[in-house]
Formats: C-alpha cells, sequence, structure tokens
C-alpha cells in the first residue's frame, strides 16, 4: 500500500515538475520527458536525482529517489532548499549536454556541474 504524500512532499514534487518543465523550455536537446520518482534511497552514485537521455529521439527521463524528500527542511520549500533541488535537476541536463557533445564518459561530473550551474543561474533569472 502506497504511503500518504504529505503536503511539503507534494509541494516538492510540484517544484520539480516546475524546474523541469522550465529546463526543458529553454534546452534545445530535450524534446520530450518523463519524471519517474523511484522507490530507492538513492541513485548509484548516492544522488538524489539521475536521467537518462536518448540522444536519437531527444527523450529524457528524470528519476528522483527518496532521500530528497527525506532532506526537505522543517520550514518548508525554502529557497535553499530549492536552489539546492534546482541545481541538481540542472547538473542531471549537463549529462545530457555531455552525451550529444562527446559521446564518451570522461570527467562528466564535473563538466555537468558546471552546465547545471550555469542552467540554474538561467532559471534564477526566471525566478524558478
Amino acid at each position: 500500500m502506497a504511503k500518504k504524500q504529505s503536503l511539503k512532499e507534494k509541494q516538492l514534487e510540484d517544484y520539480i515538475d516546475k524546474v523541469i518543465s522550465e529546463i526543458t523550455s529553454f534546452v534545445p536537446i530535450i524534446k520530450t520527458y518523463q519524471i519517474r520518482y523511484m522507490d530507492e534511497e538513492t541513485n548509484s552514485s548516492n544522488g538524489e536525482f539521475s536521467v537518462s537521455y536518448e540522444p536519437t529521439t531527444f527523450d529524457a527521463e528524470f528519476y528522483v529517489y527518496r532521500s530528497i524528500f527525506k532532506k526537505i527542511p522543517g520550514e518548508g520549500l525554502v529557497k535553499g532548499f530549492k536552489d539546492y533541488v534546482k541545481i541538481g535537476l540542472a547538473h542531471e541536463v549537463g549529462h545530457c549536454y555531455i552525451w550529444e557533445l562527446e559521446g564518451i564518459k570522461r570527467d562528466i561530473e564535473k563538466v555537468a556541474s558546471l552546465i547545471g550551474f550555469l542552467i540554474a543561474t538561467i532559471l534564477d533569472d526566471k525566478k524558478i
């Protein structure tokens, strides 16, 4: 039986949807996407988010793991937490760019973070 979702968890899901929707509205390499909420605590790198991307169809699947819900501050979705989520999601989009531009695996975590910070800065200008 599914656990009853708290108001803060629902607000976080709504915020994640809003951020990904905004990102995909100006990122030309993602045409369609899905958001999947995973039952696992974290991904294989102990992260709260991951992405799979299909370059031939420009399709992305964003994975959100349980641990992010445990990090919601008692005050709810405060600016610092929202920034943390936004940068994490933008980092995942950075992976899509790397796969498009390079197609091979190297020091991708650093590059994805740099691209993610650029995307998060754009989102800041949009007041997301």
